[in-house]
């Protein structure tokens, strides 16, 4: 199962459709993809992605996530994986929320074994 990550723009990102800022995604989801994750891009324009759930998905998201969050005031993250949907806005709530994502994986994974 894979964790779906949109990036919801600050009110203050007034011009989110701009190339600075879509240039902001693009290198965003670059540095995602440059730590190793295994994350496709779903929209477009950029700032949503798909990525696969592992052992050590939340320090690797957490850090240039965390900065894109705390670029603008405002900004949220939006991840939904199966019936689990939650928007965060800080560091401490993304590694929670992917935490509880990780549980609830094993758990169906574990189910659809049995």
């Amino acid at each position: 199962m894979d964790l779906h990550i949109s990036m919801i723009p600050s009110p203050e990102d007034s011009l989110w459709k701009c190339e600075d800022y879509q240039s902001e995604l693009r290198n965003l989801g670059q540095a995602l993809k440059a730590d190793g994750l295994e994350i496709q891009d779903v929209g477009c324009p950029p700032g949503e992605w798909r990525v696969k759930l592992g052992a050590a998905l939340a320090p690797t998201l957490g850090a240039p996530v965390g900065l894109w969050l705390q670029a603008r005031r405002g900004r949220t993250v939006r991840l939904k994986m199966g019936e689990i949907e939650a928007d965060v806005r800080t560091v401490e709530e993304l590694t929670r929320v992917i935490k509880i994502a990780k549980c609830y994986q094993d758990v169906t994974e574990s189910e659809s074994d049995a």
